[in-house]
């Protein structure tokens, strides 16, 4: 409307609200992370070293370094074996074999009653 015609009214300015963004909040600060990152580090160099220990104790001897006990020149190394063979019914051992025998079972002793022994209960 024109302010300049007879018997307009005169413009009154409203106030407008802005119509700005709202601010985006502060994002959060986050823990360092390098005091776990080295405690990891020591967690995995101990879960190698212990690896590594155990292969090199389950490793033959001669293979690892250790101590070795050499047989005289010559002769060959002795290695015992023990073999255990389950008997069936009816078989016999071998000659020069030690034979254990099983533990026999405990015998079960059962007492019954009846009333026709005459036997009250």
């Amino acid at each position: 409307m024109d302010a300049t015609r007879p018997g307009a009214r005169p413009a009154t300015q409203v106030p407008r609200p802005s119509i700005a963004p709202p601010r985006p909040a502060a994002p959060k600060s986050r823990p360092d992370p390098s005091a776990l990152r080295v405690a990891g580090g020591f967690a995995a160099v101990a879960a190698t070293s212990a690896m590594v220990s155990a292969m090199l104790a389950s490793a033959p001897a001669g293979s690892a370094g250790g101590a070795i006990t050499a047989a005289a020149p010559g002769q060959p190394e002795v290695v015992h074996v023990v073999k255990y063979v389950t008997l069936k019914p009816g078989q016999t051992a071998p000659p020069q074999a030690v034979v254990q025998q099983p533990a026999a079972p405990a015998p079960r002793i059962v007492t019954v009653t009846t009333r026709q022994s005459g036997v009250k209960p």
